[in-house]
């Protein structure tokens, strides 16, 4: 359940503000520059177009990134816990106890 909440939220949050960036808090944080979201103004797409661009960077920076990073701890052995551990629990074996009695 790690990767749907971090990761569709943050592109939520990312996406909402192509959408409903408000022309006073944009102008309030930015000054006016004429580009808000679409809901208040539907001709302009270059707010929207920009955080789909920067949606699309994070995911493209990260994959590269852990990527190898993933792979050396895959060849160490590292990535995965021991079948044994894996079929009694991580609970007892790496937290001294049980998570449900």
């Amino acid at each position: 359940d790690a990767i749907p909440v971090p990761f569709g939220c943050g592109i939520w949050g990312c996406i909402a503000v192509g959408l409903f960036a408000k022309p006073s808090l944009v102008g309030e944080a930015y000054g006016e520059h004429g580009h808000y979201g679409v809901f208040y103004n539907v001709s302009d797409w270059n707010l929207f177009a920009c955080q789909i661009c920067g949606v699309l960077w994070i995911i493209g920076w990260v994959a590269m990134v852990m990527t190898p990073f993933f792979h050396v701890l895959n060849i160490l052995g590292l990535f995965r816990v021991d079948t044994v551990e894996e079929e009694v629990g991580l609970d007892i074996s790496h937290h001294k106890g049980a998570a449900y009695d």
